[in-house]
């Protein structure tokens, strides 16, 4: 049979601490070369999607996938956005539009078994990606950020912010934390609501400086399309955790001491015809993340952080960056299987006939 799994099924069985530790493992495996994933591709077509002129909108279709033979699973993720890039408080954002049935979204993980083939799972990805991209965050601060770290500035209060927090706290001491949004009621609603969730004294702050000053972890954990944190808010001993590369300016990783990136393999994007002159007639390029002057075979990646092949911090006093720079397939395959274990061991989802996703006739 195969089993189809909801986020509500995802959420019932999931912990932070469980997640952290089947990702450490993961990298493990990565940095030795024995799990394996792509780069991720994306397809950009026109939409006929309404998503509110005069915001350039797109349908972004995005493969990752990913094998992991100690677990004997292997995975692919599928999503089919409907993008839309407007300029928001003066700077360029990337929005995703609810326009599925009943203003919904579609993202799934499709789990196989390497014994046999066979599909064995379906699962929503929403509630996974939430607790991966925390994890591979925290993952990365556990190796890079001081021991000691105490005190966190957060530079976002949207969907992704609280998970970042809440894998952070699995790894490091936290106490306190100061957040800046430029949604002055969406982070004063944030911190109520997660320092209660989390038992953190948490407090909203008018200027993302005012966030980063003077604290031992900074997270930025926006949808960004353009760099923001500049070099001089960096100050010895900090460890600034990025969630998505458009966010920290090149500046920055020349004043680092140490900088890990999560993977540095970048998506291959494919575009049609026509969506390069609707791109020409806007004067934009519509692209998941805008280019970036950055080597990328210049950093190490976090399988190599995990397993000792890169430093990360050597003194006290150094700066030190990890950036996600952007999703790989195996980090979907071993958190989907671990929702799969421990779902399938609860009882939960909805089980479907093998049969409809095998055929007799070999292609």
């Amino acid at each position: 049979m195969t089993l189809v799994l909801s986020n509500d099924d995802a959420a019932r069985v999931l912990t932070m601490a469980d997640v952290v530790e089947r990702l450490e493992s993961l990298y493990g495996d990565l940095g030795a070369g024995s799990a394996v994933y792509r780069g991720r591709t994306d397809l950009f077509a026109p939409t006929t999607a309404h998503v509110g002129d005069p915001a350039p909108a797109a349908h972004q279709f995005k493969t990752l996938d990913g094998a992991i033979p100690g677990l004997g699973v292997a995975s692919i993720r599928v999503t089919s956005d409907i993008v839309a890039f407007p300029v928001v408080n003066g700077a360029r954002r990337r929005i995703k539009i609810p326009a599925a049935a009943n203003k919904t979204y579609v993202g799934l993980v499709f789990l196989f078994s390497s014994a046999t083939g066979e599909l064995i799972g379906v699962l929503q990805d929403g509630m996974l990606q939430k607790f991966a991209v925390g994890a591979i965050n925290a993952i990365g601060a556990k190796h890079m950020a001081r021991r000691d770290a105490r005190t966190v500035g957060l530079i976002g209060a949207g969907n992704q912010a609280g998970p970042q927090l809440a894998a952070l706290k699995e790894v490091r001491a936290i106490e306190r934390v100061r957040v800046y949004s430029p949604d002055a009621a969406q982070a004063q609603t944030f911190c109520a609501r997660m320092g209660a969730e989390l038992g953190l004294a948490m407090a909203p702050v008018a200027s993302p400086q005012e966030a980063v000053r003077g604290v031992d972890i900074a997270i930025t954990a926006t949808n960004s399309r353009e760099p923001f944190f500049p070099a001089e808010w960096l100050e010895p001993g900090m460890h600034l955790s990025c969630m998505q590369r458009d966010e920290p300016m090149d500046d920055c990783f020349a004043r680092a001491d140490a900088v890990v990136f999560h993977t540095r393999m970048k998506e291959h994007e494919f575009v049609s015809t026509d969506f390069a002159e609707m791109e020409r007639r806007f004067d934009f390029t519509m692209r998941d993340h805008p280019p970036r002057e950055l080597d990328w075979n210049d950093f190490p990646d976090l399988g190599e952080l995990v397993t000792g092949k890169a430093r990360g911090r050597q003194d006290e006093g150094d700066i030190t960056l990890f950036l996600n720079s952007t999703g790989v397939g195996a980090q979907f395959t071993a958190v989907a299987h671990l929702i799969f274990q421990k779902a399938k061991a609860a009882g939960l989802g909805t089980e479907i006939p093998s049969e409809l996703f095998t055929e007799t006739m070999q292609p």
